[in-house]
């Protein structure tokens, strides 16, 4: 297995535990809470518009229920290089609970957007999901 590839999850998990430890009480992952983690790669890398639709778009992740935080952000560049920075987004979404994070993974209305919002935008995107311990 490539070594870059090896370090992106790990890259994941500090980011994830970086962006779920401020102050914020709804950011504070407790025991039972599901963190979702998507990456995205746009159809014209780089492009500000597209990358600004979605930076418009996926906070309204908040309105969903069962959702306790989103956090939006672009890659960091990082020293040393190595990391996978190849996406252009990256979104953490903090559920409540699993049945959480269920409902919203069947719920028509994310097809919908999916089909509206990413599919003219993004080429492809990749999910992570984990239970916070």
């Amino acid at each position: 297995m490539n070594f870059f590839r090896m370090r992106l999850p790990i890259f994941l998990i500090c980011l994830v535990l970086f962006l779920t430890s401020s102050n914020a009480p709804a950011a504070n992952a407790r025991s039972g809470h599901v963190t979702h983690v998507m990456l995205f790669w746009l159809k014209r890398s780089g492009n500000v518009d597209d990358r600004n639709v979605l930076l418009r778009g996926l906070p309204t992740l908040r309105r969903v229920r069962g959702v306790n935080d989103v956090r939006v952000g672009r890659p960091l560049p990082v020293d040393p290089p190595g990391l996978e920075q190849s996406f252009d987004l990256g979104v953490v979404v903090i559920f409540r609970d699993r049945e959480a994070l269920e409902k919203f993974e069947h719920d028509p209305r994310r097809r919908r957007a999916l089909d509206t919002i990413l599919e003219p935008l993004v080429r492809r995107y990749t999910v992570y999901n984990f239970a916070n311990e």
